[in-house]
């Protein structure tokens, strides 16, 4: 595969993996991550899920829990090939709303029955391996926390995600792979 190949695969497992997050579709998560116990992310909510089926058990919780009402809104700030490895750097907006008494299940992020427009980022990590040794990008870790205030200034430096815009930065262009509004 030639370098944009791999960025044109990588970039379609980032799309697949948010577009899923909408409505928590569980057979388009589950094609973005390999097979076995390798996989690691740690959830918005927090806490770590390792492997698929963890994730899985995560997703089918969430299914009572948690309205995903819009796609999320997801610009890429950063994609580095090198080899059989990648990660991707991006940030945005996830429009939640709680339909349990659970929500996300954590102190550290609180869920309304309205929709909630969280500000987050994430750090994606690829490898050129199914979990079966077959060479297939895949996701290997996830990493997702909230971002501060959009009106924040950044402590030191000043500037604030509003005034650079989500996904912007010094000679950054964001990149949005993802749809906009509902599947409704």
């Amino acid at each position: 595969m030639s370098e944009q190949q791999d960025r044109e695969a990588i970039l379609e497992l980032h799309r697949t993996w948010w577009e899923a997050n909408h409505r928590l579709v569980i057979p388009e998560m589950q094609s973005v991550f390999p097979s076995g116990d390798a996989y690691l992310m740690f959830n918005l909510n927090g806490h770590p899920y390792f492997g698929l089926e963890e994730k899985t058990k995560l997703w089918e919780h969430y299914q009572g829990q948690l309205d995903i009402v819009e796609y999320p809104e997801l610009q890429v700030m950063r994609l580095t090939v090198s080899g059989d490895m990648a990660w991707l750097a991006c940030e945005g907006i996830f429009p939640v709303r709680a339909t349990g008494a659970d929500g996300l299940g954590s102190e550290s992020v609180k869920v309304g029955d309205g929709i909630d427009r969280m500000h987050l980022r994430a750090t994606e990590i690829y490898q050129r391996n199914d979990g079966d040794g077959n060479p297939k990008w895949k996701m290997w870790h996830f990493h997702c926390s909230p971002m501060p205030p959009s009106d924040e200034p950044r402590p030191g430096l000043g500037g604030s995600q509003k005034e650079r815009g989500i996904g912007g930065g010094p000679g950054i262009t964001p990149v949005r792979v993802t749809r906009t509004g509902s599947r409704d």
